[in-house]
């Protein structure tokens, strides 16, 4: 299963943690892990890219295992926008394989 935790302070996100594996196929096949894992790059990538957020302003780890944490050290009006469609992307995933996927919020 892959698990997903959305780092919020008085409700602005400041990042997420992805962790783990669907099991929806085997590996190279698992459609729910590729989706997941697109977002996640694709929101990294989006901070710098569209919201302007400079490298020395993210703290962020990717490994092979299934791990990729990102968090923003200053946030502006794009940071929330990338993240919100982080959460419809992951959203609309639970809609069909809420089996596969969880999704908390964590205040930090």
């Amino acid at each position: 299963m892959i698990a997903i935790t959305v780092f919020e302070t008085n409700d602005e996100i400041k990042g997420f943690l992805t962790e783990g594996h669907s099991g929806y196929a085997e590996e190279g096949y698992d459609i729910v892990c590729s989706a997941v894992s697109i977002l996640s790059y694709t929101i990294l990538n989006s901070l710098n890219l569209v919201a302007g957020v400079s490298p020395e302003n993210m703290e962020y780890n990717v490994d092979e295992t299934g791990l990729m944490s990102v968090r923003t050290l200053k946030n502006n009006d794009k940071t929330d926008i990338v993240y919100r469609t982080f959460l419809v992307g992951i959203e609309l995933l639970l809609e069909d394989y809420s089996d596969y996927i969880t999704l908390k919020f964590e205040e930090v």
